[in-house]
Formats: C-alpha cells, sequence, structure tokens
C-alpha cells in the first residue's frame, strides 16, 4: 500500500488500497468464459484491419492509490452490496408487462438512497479513473466535489438531483461491458454506461423533468425499468464503430 490521500473522505497520509474496483465485481458475474476473460468493447479504439477495439480481460479492472481501506471497505461496499442484492438477486423483480409497443419489468424493495448512491458512486470513480477505459468519463470539478459529498455523507438529495435512466437489455442480446462515454459531446450532461445486461443514463446535474419517472431511482419503493427490443445492444456497438469510421476519415482528410 502507497501512502496518500483518499479521494472520497480526502484524510492525508493515510494508506491507500492497491486494487479499488471502478465498477463492481458482481457486475462480471455471468460474463467469463471458460478462462476467465470476458468481453469488453472499445468503440472508439476502432481501426480498419484490427480488432483493437474488442479485448478480453481478466476479471474486474481496479485502479491504485484511489480509496482508503475504511471508504472502499465501508462506505463503497455497503453500496456495492445493496445495488448487487437489488439487481441480480431481487425476488421481487419478475413482472414483466408490455405498454405501448414497448416490454417494461418492475423491481420492488428498492432503496432510493442505495439504489442511487451505489450507482453514482460507480459514475464519480470512473470520473478520477485513469484507465483508458474510462477517459471520456471526465466530469466538471463542481459536480465531480457534489457526488463525492453526496457519497462520503449517505446523502442521495432529491430524485431530480442527478437522475439516473436504468433499462434492461434483451436477455438473448450478448453480455458484455463497453467503455463509458458522454451521449452530449457539446454539454457533457449525459453519461452512459453499459453493463452486463443494464444501461445507465445518468443526467450530469439537476433536472425536474425526470422527477416523476417510474425509470429512475425514486422514494415509491420500485422503479419500472424499459427492456430494450432484441438487438438492440448489438446495432448500437455498431452505431458506435460506425461513427469512429467517420471520425477517422475525417481526420485523415484534414
Amino acid at each position: 500500500m502507497n501512502i496518500g490521500q483518499c479521494k472520497l473522505c480526502l484524510k492525508e497520509n493515510i494508506e491507500l488500497l492497491s486494487k479499488s474496483h471502478i465498477i463492481p465485481d458482481f457486475f462480471h458475474v455471468g460474463l467469463k468464459n471458460e478462462k476467465g476473460k470476458y468481453s469488453l468493447v472499445l468503440p472508439d479504439k476502432y481501426i480498419k484491419g484490427r480488432n483493437q477495439h474488442l479485448k478480453k480481460p481478466f476479471g474486474a479492472m481496479f485502479e491504485s492509490d484511489l480509496l482508503c481501506t475504511t471508504c472502499d471497505n465501508k462506505i463503497i461496499s455497503s453500496y456495492e452490496t445493496a445495488l448487487k442484492s437489488m439487481l441480480f438477486e431481487n425476488e421481487n423483480s419478475n413482472f414483466i408487462f408490455k405498454y405501448g409497443g414497448k416490454n417494461f419489468k418492475i423491481y420492488k424493495d428498492i432503496d432510493y438512497s442505495k439504489m442511487k448512491l451505489g450507482l453514482l458512486s460507480i459514475l464519480w470513480r470512473a470520473s478520477i479513473a485513469k484507465n483508458e477505459m474510462f477517459e471520456q468519463i471526465n466530469i466538471n470539478p463542481e459536480d465531480e466535489e457534489r457526488l463525492r459529498l453526496m457519497i462520503l455523507t449517505n446523502d442521495a438529495m432529491d430524485v431530480e438531483d442527478y437522475p439516473i435512466f436504468i433499462y434492461q437489455l434483451d436477455k438473448d442480446d450478448e453480455k458484455l461491458i463497453t467503455n463509458p462515454r458522454f451521449l452530449d459531446e457539446k454539454s457533457c450532461q449525459k453519461a452512459q454506461f453499459i453493463i452486463n445486461g443494464y444501461m445507465f443514463l445518468f443526467i450530469i446535474g439537476r433536472d425536474s423533468t425526470f422527477k416523476l419517472s417510474p425509470s429512475v431511482p425514486n422514494n415509491s419503493g420500485e422503479i419500472i425499468m424499459e427492456i430494450k427490443e432484441e438487438n438492440y445492444l448489438k446495432n448500437h456497438m455498431w452505431e458506435l464503430v460506425k461513427k469512429t469510421k467517420e471520425k477517422l476519415n475525417s481526420n485523415n482528410k484534414n
């Protein structure tokens, strides 16, 4: 362990963990093949004739010297334990219904604070991480600091503060992890994470238009997730690769 400042509690001259997860380890369950590897797609690394945008790493990704033992083992772990229970071990999440031509799934027994802060902790860790997988997630300092305080003090604030849309991908779509990105390059207001059958859309800042949406963590005790259509993930990945190709072609012309 190295000695330094914990990025969460900001204590100085404290032992820092050599391995802190950015994406919780439980999100990798079911992803690994017989060799212990999983699919990681980095569309922005696409180069024609190569497969460098397709990775098969071992296990979860770690970052060193981010957190002290107390913050990682007590604060972050408590959020991750709750997230795992609500998203992957929830026995009250089997009701699927159709509305407006779309499929939805109801998750009950949802703890608003734990779910929201658990997901925001992933966003915050991605923003402060140095790994190339998270290079597109650079939240402005003011919002990054506000997220840190929310996570540290267990304060989920109001529903309209940093709302998170949660979607479930079709069960037959490939299970993978892709590098998170901002969907709006100009304002950096919407960050997208695709992780093992789920898609999370983080709204950076305050937006009251989502306050009544049942698809964001709220105080009702349940959340209704839209299930994306079959092949949505495959088509979405190809669209991202297409944009990378167009960007490369544009740069070559210049």
